[in-house]
């Protein structure tokens, strides 16, 4: 998507009395749902909205198929660009400054001075954490086609097998803010730490015994996933999805530039293969099409992003719980997103051949994904507790759910983690989740919403460590 294409998107809500209309618009039309598309329920008789981008054709389209669309914002308001919102130095003053999370600040603390931080400001920061708190880092080793190396920090200890809570941010380019909850999150426990004091995000408090008990799981975390893709999308405010790898694109269209990183995992990537052909056609499942925003690359891990974070997986082994931290639904995503959820038989199963051409059709009764009752019992568990956490923050919607909402998906992050233990016995078990903070209707917040988002997902993060410390590590 270029510049001039993204002042024209709509930013809209499409509403329906019934799930399965919205079902069927995201497997017809190639529209651009967000992350995930999701049905996200009313308070009116529609019953149900999904929130899209559209261009003015798309959008007369979907209201003659007999929808309801409601226009929030034509282009980008003036104050979500990136001048209105994003830093434009560098507050941290490369690392001579540790950052400072809401949740440390005290009780009433509201705003996170300097808006959004820039990409630079994003390494300042965690070298700001290394220069105050003296923790590990790890430098990731693949490059990124813009030349970005990599990498993030490590609170908990020295040895590889005493981290078991896995966060990445960063990962599409245009879902501003997660990178800074990340960096914030971390400083607000490591500053308890050494402080002997509890955190408060809004009307949640923890304890000083909780900051030491979410601190004790061993946290890894990688803010900044797609460094290239942030800082096109800070630069173009043009709501760019992917990467910017320039391998499969084609002369004189800037939207075939790019992977969607979040398509591109070792989890039935080739979906024309492990998918019903009536889901294949979709391009939310994911897509061949180097211009659609869930190009899925050329090859499975084609892409140095990918295979940053699945590296991080072999470096630190005993890694247990996996959060990729999206935005902006209000909700706390689980295992599995290729199809719903099954108890019953293990042998429908995401590597089974056998059931290739039959996965990913929601909503009927022929194959369903495998997940054993004590699995989906934790996922449910700990999902809710974060969901709940961040609801009592500020009172916002957030909501547990299956991964698979309106659409099946195809070689995302958070299947991938929890798929490596079902082929290969010999390594950890990772339950695999994805936080899709903030408001349901842009991805690019006010200020003031930047600054509501970090108190909620500070809260979501303590309680993610939290119920992994209670439900298990080892």
């Amino acid at each position: 998507m270029d510049d001039a294409a993204a002042s024209t998107l709509l930013t809209v809500r499409i509403h329906s009395s019934d799930i399965e209309s919205l079902r069927e618009l995201v497997r017809t039309r190639a529209y651009d749902f967000g992350c995930r598309a999701q049905a996200i329920p009313n308070d009116d008789r529609r019953a149900y909205f999904t929130p899209a981008l559209l261009t003015r054709d798309e959008y007369e389209e979907v209201r003659e198929d007999g929808f309801d669309v409601d226009i929030l914002f034509e282009g980008i308001p003036g104050d979500r660009t990136a001048s209105a919102t994003i830093g434009d130095g560098d507050r941290f003053e490369g690392g001579a400054r540790a950052p400072q999370g809401l949740g440390s600040q005290g009780e009433g603390a509201t705003h996170v001075e300097g808006g959004i931080m820039n990409v630079d400001e994003i390494g300042s920061a965690v070298k700001g954490l290394v220069n105050e708190y003296g923790i590990p880092t790890f430098s990731t080793p693949n490059p990124t086609h813009g030349g970005a190396g990599g990498g993030g920090g490590m609170v908990g200890g020295v040895n590889p097998d005493d981290y078991h809570v896995y966060f990445i941010a960063g990962v599409h380019a245009r879902e501003r803010g997660g990178p800074d909850q990340l960096i914030y999150f971390i400083a607000d426990l490591l500053k308890a730490q050494r402080d002997g004091t509890g955190v408060q995000y809004g009307t949640k408090s923890y304890s000083n015994a909780q900051a030491l008990q979410a601190l004790s799981t061993g946290i890894v975390f990688f803010p900044l996933v797609n460094p290239d893709g942030v800082r096109w999308d800070q630069q173009t405010d043009s709501s760019w999805r992917k990467n910017r790898n320039p391998a499969s694109a084609s002369p004189g269209e800037p939207s075939s530039v790019g992977v969607d990183i979040n398509r591109n995992y070792d989890f039935l990537w080739d979906f024309n293969t492990h998918f019903d052909p009536s889901v294949a056609g979709s391009s939310n499942l994911a897509s061949e099409s180097p211009a659609a925003p869930t190009f899925h690359g050329t090859a499975v891990f084609s892409e140095p992003e990918s295979r940053n974070v699945a590296w991080v997986f072999e470096k630190f082994p005993r890694i247990r719980w996996f959060m990729d931290i999206h935005s902006a639904y209000g909700e706390v995503l689980y295992n599995w997103g290729d199809d719903e959820n099954q108890a019953g038989d293990p042998d429908q199963n995401f590597h089974n051949p056998a059931w290739d051409r039959e996965r990913g059709r929601l909503g009927v009764n022929d194959y369903r994904e495998w997940i054993s009752e004590g699995d989906q019992h934790d996922a449910v568990t700990a999902s809710d507790r974060v969901a709940q956490a961040m609801r009592a923050v500020g009172g916002r919607r957030y909501v547990p759910t299956q991964a698979c909402g309106l659409y099946a998906t195809s070689g995302a992050s958070d299947d991938y983690a929890f798929s490596r233990f079902h082929v290969d016995s010999g390594v950890n078990k990772v339950h695999g989740f994805t936080m899709e903070f903030g408001y349901p209707y842009n991805f690019y917040p006010t200020v003031a919403e930047f600054d509501q988002n970090v108190l909620d997902t500070g809260s979501g993060f303590m309680e993610f460590c939290l119920a992994a410390s209670d439900i298990g590590l080892a």
